[in-house]
């Protein structure tokens, strides 16, 4: 008589298990996690595709560039974004789509006079070669130089971009591990300092915090698009091989959308 029991008591346990419960066991997900530039626009992109596929749980991160890449060849999330140019080894097991590009402003205190630093110039800053704005014909104050935590994407970026490739050694600066608006209020705050985000120009100005030419260029879409701004970086989004199913379906749509929205976006360039 156990068996017959057990089986009715089971059968009436599972009459009794609301819908939504079970909707929600049979639900698909998707993860999508990476760079924090790219998340406002993955997340405005899946506003709409979640009313679309309500059956599908879209979830999406932060966690920067690095873990992107990471993440998605061990398989612990579905979809990367990605701002930083791929090496070799990495392109080794992913698929990679371009969707645009983006660029690291160099930013210093609304005071400061100085409108200009070559890449020499920033250079010789966060190797501790020059130390006061004067040697710029600024005013005699000193440099405060902001840099990103090690293992930052944008820190690695912004060394290859001023240094050169296969730089390894270490910047003379204060290192903030900060979101951008950490940066630009401190940037505002603290006289005499010179850091780097990416940040939109007109947000940064917006801000009150001074926008630096670098090699005699703004960073504004046109300069960006054509590559006269020196540091730029790319956009990306990947998957561990080729995407399929929903994940497809979410990256081939989330590509038309930054065509549409994004003024950076790779099909404009």
């Amino acid at each position: 008589m156990a068996g017959p029991l057990f089986i009715f008591v089971y059968l009436l346990f599972a009459l009794a298990v609301p819908g939504s419960l079970l909707a929600q066991e049979s639900r698909e997900k998707i993860v999508i996690a990476g760079a924090a530039s790219l998340v406002p626009l993955a997340e405005k992109y899946s506003a709409g595709f979640r009313k679309e596929h309500p059956a599908v749980e879209v979830e999406i991160r932060g966690g920067g560039s690095n873990f992107a890449v990471e993440a998605v060849r061990f398989g612990k999330i579905d979809v990367g974004l990605v701002a930083r140019t791929l090496d070799g080894p990495e392109k080794a097991d992913l698929y990679t789509q371009a969707i645009g590009l983006d660029a690291i402003i160099v930013l210093s205190y609304p005071s400061n006079s100085v409108t200009n630093l070559s890449l020499q110039q920033i250079r010789d800053i966060y190797q501790g070669k020059i130390a006061t704005w004067k040697a710029f014909g600024g005013e005699e104050k000193g440099i405060i130089p902001l840099s990103r935590e090690k293992g930052s994407a944008l820190r690695a970026i912004f060394l290859d971009r001023v240094f050169g490739k296969g730089f390894d050694g270490q910047e003379k600066a204060f290192v903030i591990r900060a979101s951008k608006e950490k940066i630009l209020r401190t940037i505002k705050r603290v006289e005499g300092s010179l850091g780097y985000g990416i940040v939109r120009l007109d947000e940064a100005r917006e801000q009150g915090v001074n926008v630096l030419h670098v090699e005699g260029t703004l960073p504004t879409a046109e300069n960006i698009r054509s590559g006269t701004y020196p540091l730029i970086r790319p956009q990306l989004i990947i998957s561990k091989g080729r995407p399929r199913g929903t994940a497809q379906e979410w990256m081939t749509g989330f590509a038309r959308f930054a065509d549409r929205t994004n003024p950076l976006s790779n099909r404009r360039q």
